[in-house]
């Protein structure tokens, strides 16, 4: 525990003037000294420097150990906080991908179907599935007609078309989605890899 510095006491405990051992004028024949009234009267006080510094440490002490507590329950609460949204994060994702085979399945039916109204039907039904995942944060990747980007997708075959661009997607297998910036599962695409290039 650091210990301040004494400053130099101040309190009155060498002030005090008792005037009962002077030279007693009965001739030493009286009892004036044991009637002396000069303790109970008497204006200097104990000195308590040292009593009054160890309370100021101890009381600057238990100060530091609340703030410290109180900097170790924040960061507690802000772990917390952290946590909770990660697991809430996790537990969205889960669920999202537990729909994407759903909405693959939308895709194949679809290339079977040949009544228009049925059509129709069926991708209105899927539409209102990706409008749901769009709005907690879900969305389709964009792929025929874009650049490859390994970030993103991932090239299954490669052919060449002379009047495409190199690198450009030419058709998608399995369709890529984004769940707030972060990639939850990579599109499957054809890739244009020209053969002078």
């Amino acid at each position: 525990m650091a210990e301040r510095e004494k400053e130099e006491c101040k309190c009155k405990h060498n002030e005090c003037h008792c005037e009962c051992d002077e030279e007693c004028k009965c001739g030493g024949e009286c009892d004036c000294g044991e009637n002396c009234t000069c303790e109970t009267h008497c204006e200097c006080e104990e000195c308590h420097c040292d009593e009054e510094c160890e309370c100021h440490n101890k009381e600057q002490e238990y100060l530091n150990l609340a703030r410290q507590i109180q900097a170790d329950f924040e960061n507690y609460r802000r772990h917390a906080v952290e946590d909770k949204n990660k697991a809430r994060i996790i537990g969205q994702i889960s669920v999202i991908e537990a729909f994407l085979p759903c909405l693959d399945t939308f895709k194949e039916a679809k290339k079977s179907i040949i009544d228009e109204n049925v059509l129709k039907g069926v991708e209105m039904i899927e539409n209102k599935i990706l409008d749901a995942l769009a709005s907690v944060g879900v969305e389709k990747m964009k792929t025929i007609g874009e650049k490859f980007d390994h970030n993103k997708h991932e090239a299954i075959a490669q052919f060449a078309d002379e009047s495409k661009d190199n690198e450009i997607i030419l058709d998608e297998y399995q369709s890529g989605y984004i769940f707030n910036d972060k990639v939850i599962r990579y599109a499957k695409v054809i890739v244009n890899k020209r053969g002078n290039e």
